[in-house]
């Protein structure tokens, strides 16, 4: 007997036989995405039967030292994966923060589950919580962790997850939802495959973050930024401070004016920015109807991830075409957005939220990077910032900033070369992950190459 019919993608119109209706009456448990979610090919089997939910809690009344590292759910990239913790003062320790993780657990978020905020834990730490916002997985030993990854990062696992929530304005599912959630569990041999590509990007990443630190460390020894992070440091907390007139600009509030703002005259040949570097304001010609990648504040997390529209249907902040190896910065204040423009982001749009600069000088926009990503250099633009609500920095006064001039050219290209590598192995990293998504989604389909496992073995 046929148990469902679907009769219209949009609007999603489906016919249900009574067999299929479940305890949910909502139209959107059956939607017509949703409804053939059990198309796979291969046999699927649920989470619980190779997984358990984590029981590992963290006491912060039991816990002897100042700070704690902790993940909440804004920690995780959720394209990528990639988290990062926080150093959090155990004295004001959220009330979510209760949960431990070991290393190979994974953490799935259960609130707006079609965000996907997905990680695996790749370090030893015996002191690393999570929010309860996740659900906390522990895999057994006939199951690839890294694959488990792969296949909870896919809109197969996605979708039924999305499917189960509840609340309109804050839609999560329950942990068990998560532990119900079918997966298809192929021979050691693909999954060892699969969870390779996750593994190999992992280290792309690391190696990625290597060679940034390195190029970091050349910029602090050559412009003995140390001293200039102590006297911000010292000058900080300072209450009263003296300007001379020859000092004022055409700022009369006295937060332009704080003694840290003066570190700059710590350091030695200082120049604008716009000796340097140019701002591009090439707008984009919307009357032409093409696709084309948008780049917004949220598109960047070190690499970029852009949406895909059609110009016509750009949002109206979409408006500065870019180029490859054009640098481009969030002008809002505390945002630390900022990244370069990859070959494969060639005559993308960004919004009017970012300042576009190209270089026009032995200085690199990978040398340039570099110093924005410095907190010293980018106090600049929390000086330089205005408006009350949306504060931010505009084309002018960026000119303004002052930036380093080294005139050893061995340094800049040791610098240049470290950080192009950088973003080169993020990139890789990325794909990565995407062909372990595609290998899984194939998988379910029916529509994997085996040969690859062998060709790979």
């Amino acid at each position: 007997m046929e148990l469902f019919r679907k009769i219209s993608d949009n609007p999603s119109i489906v016919w249900i036989n009574g067999e299929v209706v479940a305890e949910r009456i909502d139209a959107d448990y059956y939607h017509a995405n949703h409804i053939q979610l059990n198309k796979s090919k291969i046999p699927m089997f649920k989470i619980s039967t190779y997984c358990s939910l984590s029981k590992k809690r963290f006491n912060p009344n039991k816990y002897n030292k100042e700070y704690f590292k902790y993940i909440d759910i804004s920690n995780v990239n959720n394209n990528t994966g990639v988290f990062e913790y926080q150093l959090v003062n155990i004295n004001e320790a959220p009330s979510r923060a209760r949960k431990k993780v070991s290393k190979n657990d994974i953490i799935i978020s259960t609130v707006r589950p079609n965000r996907n905020a997905v990680a695996i834990i790749n370090i030893e730490d015996d002191e690393l919580v999570v929010s309860t916002g996740f659900a906390v997985i522990e895999c057994k030993k006939n199951i690839d962790s890294y694959y488990l990854f792969a296949v909870l990062k896919t809109s197969n696992s996605i979708g039924q997850l999305v499917r189960k929530t509840s609340g309109g304005l804050y839609p999560a599912v329950s942990e068990q939802d998560v532990m119900e959630i079918e997966i298809p569990i192929p021979s050691p041999e693909i999954q060892k495959y699969i969870g390779d590509k996750v593994r190999k990007a992992e280290e792309l990443r690391e190696e990625a973050k290597r060679l940034k630190k390195e190029a970091e460390e050349i910029l602090n020894k050559e412009l003995n930024l140390k001293d200039v992070e102590f006297y911000i440091k010292q000058t900080n907390n300072k209450k009263y401070s003296w300007t001379e007139s020859i000092e004022i600009e055409d700022r009369i509030d006295s937060e332009f004016y704080k003694p840290k703002y003066r570190y700059l005259s710590k350091l030695n040949n200082m120049s604008e920015l716009s000796y340097y570097y140019k701002i591009s304001k090439k707008r984009i010609n919307k009357n032409i109807d093409r696709k084309i990648k948008y780049i917004d504040l949220s598109s960047v997390n070190n690499i970029i991830e852009p949406s895909d529209f059609n110009t016509k249907e750009l949002p109206s902040r979409a408006q500065f075409l870019v180029k490859e190896g054009n640098l481009i910065i969030s002008t809002l204040k505390g945002s630390n957005k900022i990244s370069i423009i990859p070959e494969h982001l060639n005559d993308s749009v960004c919004s009017t939220g970012f300042i576009v600069i190209a270089s026009k000088s032995h200085l690199t926009t990978e040398y340039l990077y570099l110093v924005f990503s410095n907190k010293v250099f980018n106090m600049q633009i929390e000086r330089y910032s205005t408006g009350s609500i949306m504060s931010g920095v505009n084309h002018d006064n960026f000119n303004k900033m002052l930036i380093p001039v080294i005139s050893n050219k061995q340094i800049i290209d040791t610098i240049t070369n470290k950080i192009r590598k950088h973003f080169r192995l993020l990139y890789y990293s990325k794909q990565l992950i995407q062909e372990a998504k595609q290998d899984v989604e194939d998988l379910i389909e029916g529509n994997f190459d085996m040969s690859k496992v062998k060709a790979n073995n």
